[in-house]
């Protein structure tokens, strides 16, 4: 367990961790030009598409397994 004065150390440490987060955020350089260059839409489809196959696949396994749960309870 902690003691007292650590307990306050690590307080004090995560407050000032969560001041000046902002503070630094505000001085973090601007990437937006080259960030909207690149189409993002394309990438997200492409990402959409594959997590839509790994969930088909998912789901066909479950269904396999059901099906073959209620065969073999004849």
């Amino acid at each position: 367990m902690l003691r007292s004065r650590n307990r306050l150390a690590l307080v004090g440490a995560v407050a000032t961790a969560l001041v000046a987060s902002p503070a630094l955020a505000q001085n973090a350089t601007d990437y937006s030009t080259l960030t909207s260059a690149v189409d993002w839409s394309s990438a997200i489809t492409a990402l959409m598409a594959v997590a839509a196959l790994v969930a088909a696949v998912l789901v066909v396994r479950k269904g396999i397994g059901f099906v073959l749960g209620m065969i073999g309870r004849r």
